[in-house]
């Protein structure tokens, strides 16, 4: 058999990250790689996994998107037994809800959401020739009141009084998919970088913190904004698993198909801005 393709999901062990984990190592030339912040919860997922699929290659290692520490031994541990990664999905994050500001003093949900993402991706790609990364972004980069940009660092540092940290989070992570793609392309490589909008769904995240009355609401009031977990994780797996695939820097929306996002992410100043922030914030955090 030739080698095993290996695939990092963060947030694996529940909602799109544990589906699309399911539906990817059908395929028994892959590995999958649960990236999780809780063990017990990764095991429980990899015995579901092997249960539902019999692909005896699932593994996990612990990470915390909101920690670049986390990162960083993540990474290392990723490094002592695996030479090639040939996909990469960063999916793990949290919901608007949350408040407070991360260990390392980012506002909670953009540090687990992007940032963690950011730096994760650096390092991997300074090893590794990935050939797709899929950021997991939201129709909420363009709510329904609307989203002004502001200053990088009022974002980085803010108290998330007004619950924009979210859409924040998730145009942040388009900016991110179009900024890498663009840099990817100078060095002439052959990496493909996508964002992919699953919708929002009645999974652990959609329901945590957020009572179901306002989840009824918000499918009642908005209902183009709901995804379906079965059809987004299919889609998903589906775009990760497709050899042809040869599409970059697109905003995929509840399915193989790609659409425009909003008006604002295509805005390249800010696209600048944000990762010129982010590498001075990274680099900055090392010294320390």
């Amino acid at each position: 058999m030739s080698e095993l393709k290996n695939v990092i999901i963060t947030g694996a062990n529940s909602g799109l990250g544990f589906e699309t984990a399911k539906k990817i190592a059908l395929n028994k030339e892959y590995r999958i790689i649960l990236a999780c912040r809780n063990l017990e919860k990764a095991e429980s997922a990899k015995q579901q996994i092997f249960k539902e699929t019999q692909n005896p290659n699932i593994e996990y290692i612990k990470l915390d998107t909101s920690s670049l520490k986390s990162i960083e031994e993540f990474v290392s541990e990723f490094e002592k037994t695996n030479d090639s990664l040939y996909g990469l999905i960063n999916n793990a994050g949290i919901s608007g809800m949350h408040q407070g500001k991360s260990v390392d003093g980012v506002e909670i949900v953009m540090a687990t959401n992007y940032l963690g993402h950011w730096y994760l991706t650096n390092l991997l790609l300074k090893k590794y020739n990935i050939k797709k990364i899929f950021n997991i972004t939201s129709d909420m980069h363009n709510p329904p009141q609307g989203l002004k940009w502001t200053n990088v660092e009022d974002i980085f540092y803010s108290e998330n009084n007004d619950r924009t940290a979210y859409p924040y989070s998730k145009l942040s992570n388009i900016y991110f998919t179009n900024e890498l793609q663009e840099r990817l392309d100078q060095e002439n490589k052959d990496t493909l970088v996508n964002s992919f909008n699953p919708g929002m769904m009645q999974t652990n995240f959609a329901g945590g913190p957020m009572p179901k009355s306002r989840i009824i609401f918000v499918k009642t009031m908005m209902p183009d904004r709901f995804g379906d977990l079965d059809k987004s994780s299919s889609a998903l797996a589906s775009l990760m698993l497709d050899d042809s695939l040869n599409v970059k820097a697109k905003y995929f929306d509840r399915s193989i198909n790609y659409k425009e996002s909003s008006p604002l992410s295509y805005e390249i100043k800010n696209q600048k801005e944000l990762w010129d922030f982010t590498d001075k914030f990274v680099k900055e955090w090392k010294k320390k």
